[in-house]
């Protein structure tokens, strides 16, 4: 015959182990939603001045082809990267296959040219290839930028009303 605490302690080890994932899941959720911080839309050429917020979203929407009067090239991370992903929501509120296609008709009709996408996914390869000819442009996560970026434009996190 069992005792008769078997069950209390089975029903214990219950309510700690929904108590444990409950606070699990919150945790990962709250750390989801504080996650993003911000990006920077960067050159490594310090003569292109600042970005309004019009001019930078013109830019990633391919309708701006030159700045201070130098033909730029823009950069992209790689497809499916996080970094890709939400850059574009939170800059021109697009999710990836909107600007896939986006990007398709532009250059398809010859109006644009699709960023260059860069080979890794971090900030040494987006570097890189910005040192590489000063009409370069791109954009990174804000933490670790180098203290020799020109930041142009800072995409944040729209606050919800």
């Amino acid at each position: 015959m069992p005792y008769p605490y078997t069950a209390v302690n089975k029903n214990n080890l219950f309510k700690t182990f929904s108590l444990l994932l409950m606070l699990t899941v919150a945790f990962a959720f709250s750390s989801i939603t504080y996650a993003f911080e911000g990006y920077a839309i960067i050159s490594l050429n310090p003569d292109f001045k600042t970005l309004s917020k019009g001019k930078a979203r013109m830019l990633y929407r391919g309708k701006i082809k030159t700045l201070q009067g130098q033909i730029i090239e823009l950069s992209d991370w790689p497809s499916e990267n996080e970094v890709r992903t939400t850059f574009y929501q939170e800059l021109l509120g697009k999710d990836l296959a909107q600007m896939n296609a986006h990007w398709a008709g532009l250059s398809f009709s010859g109006k644009a040219r699709v960023p260059k996408e860069i080979d890794n996914a971090n900030l040494e390869s987006l570097l890189q290839w910005l040192s590489e000819k000063d009409s370069r442009i791109g954009y990174a996560p804000l933490a670790n930028l180098p203290k020799h970026v020109n930041v142009l434009y800072v995409v944040e996190k729209e606050k919800q009303q």
